[in-house]
């Protein structure tokens, strides 16, 4: 079964932004014009929880931006795919071309170098185009070497020795200031393929401490160039943790963070009813109103949203269920994989009977209603308006989750009558095989 996870491959980068499934392109235009009007050095913080579709959203503004630019490295068979879709939604401001070149680095990935800007200068310096005599290859390796160098003391990586094509250890070179390298690194290689550079420094949050800290600081201090932009996207809560970790509890974090971050936009949520829909997972509209409402209670994150759409497509789609399994799939079931997703201790004092509130949050409402409508086989509820209704609704919630989750049957055929349904002692166990289930399926392993 094909996972729901969206990975921020090319084919998925081209497909959201042609069929605007997350309901961004708006947004995506937005900020790149943003990054397009940046007269001087600027560092934004994008920020959004974890799982919100941020390095989905960096990589298509990086894509969006190469492929305006004839000089940068991205593949110009999808560079053109990009343009001809964009020009067709008539929805994106165009950018000049070679205006802007982006680049991507992913701090995490990065995180067991000794050096950040080691890394990231060897990240920048893939973005040139060795096909092309633009620059001086020569002199673009000195200058890495020179910047090893000014870092490190010890020998460079062979890495680093291949960038140029010989024994850098062979090469003396001193270097007038890591400013002034870094500087010239620039301007031998990156700003002769652009006008200006936008560097998105992605998962920060989820770096060690001691390397977050490195990273920040020394952008600060040697990337100070009016031609460059970075944008860092992060949970700024989870990177404000980080900053602590390092220098303590009692550190004022956002202060901190406040010293390299000209600006701080929020990433809008994106659009789970048009997310849903493309998912295609149920022809049933019920499931799909119950699975929306679900999303929208315990407001999931895109990572969740994927999982839990996953979830239950795997657990329903090789059983067969009676009636009063049906009714469970669709109303509790649902409602226990969603809470193994976002919460599993209370996933487990639901299921342990210690726990009705879930149940309550989630069906005090009008879908409530129609529940209870299905649990007494079509029987209308007390019509009164007003507060009757709910207190009615609220009582045959507790009855079902005590028939399911609290009672103790003395005999294996006890069972509670409830409408037309029939709850037995078995209902906690099917519940369970059917989370159980979920493990016997490859496609459902985390990545």
């Amino acid at each position: 079964m094909k996972k729901s996870v969206l990975l921020p491959t090319d084919e998925n980068l081209l497909l959201t932004i042609k069929e605007d499934i997350l309901d961004r392109n708006a947004e995506l235009n937005s900020f790149c014009h943003l990054l397009s009007t940046q007269n001087s050095m600027n560092s934004i913080a994008l920020d959004g929880r974890w799982g919100s579709g941020k390095t989905f959203f960096v990589k298509q503004c990086a894509l969006l931006i190469n492929a305006n630019n004839s000089l940068s490295n991205i593949d110009r068979n999808l560079a053109q795919s990009i343009l001809e879709i964009t020009k067709k939604l008539n929805s994106f401001d165009e950018l000049h071309d070679n205006q802007l070149l982006a680049v991507y680095f992913d701090a995490w990935e990065n995180d067991s170098e000794e050096d950040p800007i080691l890394s990231l200068i060897y990240r920048l310096a893939q973005q040139l185009d060795l096909k092309t005599n633009k620059f001086d290859k020569e002199c673009i390796a000195d200058l890495i070497l020179a910047i090893a160098d000014a870092i490190m003391d010890r020998p460079i990586s062979n890495v680093l020795k291949c960038a140029k094509g010989k024994d850098f250890l062979d090469v003396i070179y001193k270097s007038q200031g890591l400013n002034t390298t870094i500087t010239k690194f620039f301007e031998e290689g990156l700003f002769k393929n652009a006008e200006k550079i936008v560097i998105f420094i992605d998962e920060l949050d989820r770096c060690r401490p001691s390397y977050a800290v490195r990273l920040l600081e020394r952008i600060e201090h040697y990337f100070i160039n009016d031609r460059i932009t970075f944008v860092f996207s992060a949970n700024l809560e989870q990177l404000q943790h980080t900053i602590k970790n390092f220098y303590g509890n009692n550190f004022d974090a956002c202060r901190y963070l406040d010293r390299f971050f000209d600006l701080r936009i929020s990433l809008t949520p994106i659009n789970t009813t048009k997310y849903y829909n493309s998912l295609n997972l149920s022809n049933n509209v019920e499931i799909d109103r119950v699975l929306m409402r679900i999303q929208q209670t315990f407001n999931m994150s895109l990572r969740e949203l994927c999982k839990f759409y996953d979830s239950v497509k795997v657990s329903g789609m090789k059983s067969y269920f009676n009636e009063t399994e049906d009714f469970m799939f669709k109303y509790i079931v649902t409602l226990c994989l969603a809470l193994k997703i976002t919460n599993i201790t209370l996933h487990d004092e639901f299921i342990e009977g210690k726990n009705i509130q879930p149940l309550l949050d989630l069906y005090m409402n009008d879908l409530g209603e129609y529940v209870i409508y299905q649990l007494r086989n079509g029987m209308d509820i007390n019509k009164d308006a007003g507060i009757n209704n709910y207190l009615e609704i609220k009582q045959d919630l507790k009855d079902l989750y005590d028939a399911i989750f609290i009672k103790n049957y003395t005999y294996n055929y006890t069972s509670t009558v409830i409408g037309a349904m029939v709850f037995t002692k078995d209902s906690k166990k099917f519940i369970q095989y059917v989370e159980s289930s979920l493990s016997n399926y490859s496609c459902y392993d985390d990545e």
